[in-house]
């Protein structure tokens, strides 16, 4: 019985150098940084690869020759400042579990924060749990594990993934403390990410903030589509299939070059076995998707109010629109008025349902964007 091969259009997560496309520049410029001990920030819309670059730095980091020790956290499923110090303790710990009596060194080191050792009922991993119960509580936290962080004998890199959501943190002063705190280790490297350019830019651009000029701002855009044609054909070649040009031209337009999009297309195409992938194929997989997600979207439907709703696939229908509180806008699409298009537009961007990317507003999730043109589409 023959190996299955693997599908190469990862989805999720980050596997090695070998699923990962390019993105050479972007790599060096990240690199660079981190060699020459300078902070720096990487902002990009939701799943346009931002994670996996900080996975692949981390794994050249990890591999290089002079290795280094990696903290990686992900701040988007925090809720607060406690919960962000779990998320920082516990990759900590699971980048040094396997040291002798590092658990009891950590658990005794951090004994006033109440910590204990959890695992993760879908992943199995372990994880830190501390108790905090104040903001006094947080910073001494953070400073104890930064002082953890800090005896071990390599460099070391920091990442905070989803930076930004420590702005919705209950505690008011999150950003002067972690800046504080950070200060005291200049030989480290931190590296922010994130998903909201108007909170993270204001977070690093404005003079009254404590974050204000501490980091270079580096944006990442779609790959250019010559490099993502090959690395697509190059892999459909490995699995003995074939994709004909066209055919990947069909899935960029469609999944407008978004990376998230674009791998979850080419993972249902490969999938699909050996043979060639014409366009039947893609729009067969194209009416699979968006068949596949519609009860998530009726969802989306059902919960948004009837004024928001009708902005909403007004400008699906346009696959985007520079001017949506225009009277011809607003009179093609049956809408009201453009304060009301304004108030609606506004409560859209707040539910990141919109965005405004590429001079145009689009709604943000490319498969409910193409439900919401199939079928509403005049």
């Amino acid at each position: 019985m023959k190996d299955r091969i693997i599908n190469p259009f990862i989805t999720g997560g980050y596997l090695s150098p070998r699923y990962f496309c390019n993105r050479a520049e972007e790599t060096k410029r990240v690199m660079d940084a981190i060699s020459s001990r300078r902070n720096i920030t990487l902002i990009s819309l939701r799943r346009m690869g931002k994670t996996g670059l900080l996975k692949h730095v981390k794994y050249q980091l990890e591999h290089s020759k002079r290795p280094h020790a990696v903290i990686y956290a992900d701040l988007l499923p925090t809720m607060n400042g406690n919960e962000m110090l779990n998320s920082i303790s516990s990759a900590l710990y699971r980048l040094r579990k396997s040291e002798k009596n590092f658990l009891e060194k950590m658990l005794g080191f951090m004994s006033s924060l109440r910590p204990r050792l959890t695992m993760d009922p879908l992943t199995g991993e372990p994880s830190i749990e501390l108790k905090v119960e104040s903001s006094a509580g947080i910073q001494s936290g953070l400073e104890q594990v930064l002082k953890l962080i800090s005896e071990i004998k390599q460099d070391i890199v920091f990442m905070f993934d989803e930076f930004q959501q420590i702005s919705n943190y209950p505690e008011k002063n999150m950003e002067p403390m972690i800046r504080s705190v950070i200060q005291t280790y200049p030989v480290v490297p931190f590296i922010f990410s994130g998903s909201s350019k108007h909170m993270l830019e204001n977070m690093f651009m404005s003079p009254g903030r404590p974050f204000y000029q501490s980091s270079e701002l580096m944006y990442l855009d779609r790959l250019r589509e010559d490099d993502y044609s090959f690395f697509i054909k190059e892999n459909f070649d490995h699995g003995n299939r074939e994709i004909k040009d066209i055919s990947v031209s069909k899935v960029f337009d469609w999944t407008r070059l978004h990376t998230y999009y674009v791998q979850y297309v080419c993972n249902h195409l490969f999938e699909k076995g050996g043979g060639t992938i014409g366009e039947g194929e893609v729009k067969s997989i194209f009416h699979q998707i968006i068949t596949d997600f519609e009860p998530q979207f009726v969802n989306y439907r059902n919960l948004l109010p009837a004024h928001q709703f009708r902005l909403l696939k007004a400008i699906a229908a346009e696959d985007g629109v520079t001017q949506p509180t225009s009277g011809e806008f607003i009179m093609k699409n049956h809408l009201t008025s453009p304060s009301s298009v304004s108030t609606s537009l506004k409560a859209l961007v707040e539910k990141e349902m919109i965005v405004h990317d590429l001079n145009k507003w689009i709604v943000y999730d490319v498969f409910f964007s193409r439900w919401l043109e199939y079928h509403y589409k005049e």
